[in-house]
């Protein structure tokens, strides 16, 4: 496994293979960016019981992430799919990522963002 340094914005504009997502769905797949805005959305409205996904899991992800229990790294797995870059594996841990830079968490306190390439 060969890890590369990532940048919060990098990951925002990656595609994932997701083209639905918590009831959303679209044209083509969406990109990481994409789908926080969907998290920030929908997880508002849908209850924990009707979280058949356990996509809810982002909040619990974010929340060790903010609070410095996630100490390893956050590693995103991407894969290539009809020659474009995918994120595949990996996607939840980087929508908290994404919502605690947004929420103006500084990167020192964050567990170092990184792609297995």
């Amino acid at each position: 496994m060969a890890l590369r340094d990532l940048s919060p914005q990098e990951l925002a504009e990656t595609p994932t293979l997701f083209g639905s997502f918590m009831g959303r769905s679209g044209d083509g797949h969406k990109t990481v960016g994409q789908l926080l805005d969907i998290y920030r959305e929908r997880s508002v409205e849908l209850d924990a019981t009707e979280d058949l996904d356990d996509d809810l899991r982002v909040d619990r992800f974010k929340r060790d992430m903010e609070s410095e229990r996630w100490r390893d790294e956050v590693v995103m797995r991407i894969g290539v799919f009809g020659g474009e870059v995918h994120v595949i594996d990996g996607i939840h841990r980087g929508i908290a990522y994404l919502a605690c830079v947004q929420d103006g968490v500084s990167a020192e306190r964050l567990p170092p963002l990184q792609v297995d390439c």
